[in-house]
């Protein structure tokens, strides 16, 4: 095959442009996605605390909170945890799922909705539903969140 010299910059271009991308697509960093109904309670709780587990044990990883059916702020009092934790939720919102936010995790954990509509790999999704209402008590949800966070932290290191 032969290029005039006037093609020649542009397919070198386009061949680095792609090989780049291939670099960036290998080197991503793995995605762990924590999904509830409401994305404002369980999946900000949990996406908050793995950050923290995952610094600690130097585990460089993409940490999302989603909703199925998102609320559109944090509630007051899971606010007022989160602070008492040591967390300021500023102007977080909660953020609807999406297929592309599942599409490749290394880990995807539903606190009870259904992910069905959004799985497009077939991927195997963790049930927490057994997770206490974050509305009744913050910190015996925010302890078992914990506890399972510990489980999973040792499971990702594998």
């Amino acid at each position: 095959m032969r290029f005039s010299r006037r093609l020649l910059p542009l397919a070198l271009l386009a061949l680095f442009s792609v090989c780049a991308q291939d670099r960036k697509t290998q080197h991503a960093k793995p995605t762990v996605v924590f999904v509830c109904e409401h994305g404002s309670a369980k999946s900000i709780i949990a996406a908050v605390e793995f950050k923290r587990m995952a610094a600690e044990k130097g585990l460089d990883l993409n940490i999302l909170a989603r909703g199925t059916s998102p609320d559109a702020e944090i509630p007051k009092p899971v606010r007022d945890g989160l602070k008492a934790d040591g967390y300021d939720p500023g102007e977080w919102r909660p953020t609807k799922v999406s297929a592309k936010d599942l599409e490749g995790a290394k880990k995807i954990v539903s606190f009870g909705p259904d992910l069905t509509p959004w799985l497009t790999d077939g991927a195997a999704v963790a049930d927490w539903s057994a997770t206490p209402p974050v509305s009744q008590d913050y910190r015996a949800a925010r302890d078992y969140i914990l506890k399972q966070l510990e489980l999973l932290v040792k499971e990702i290191k594998k």
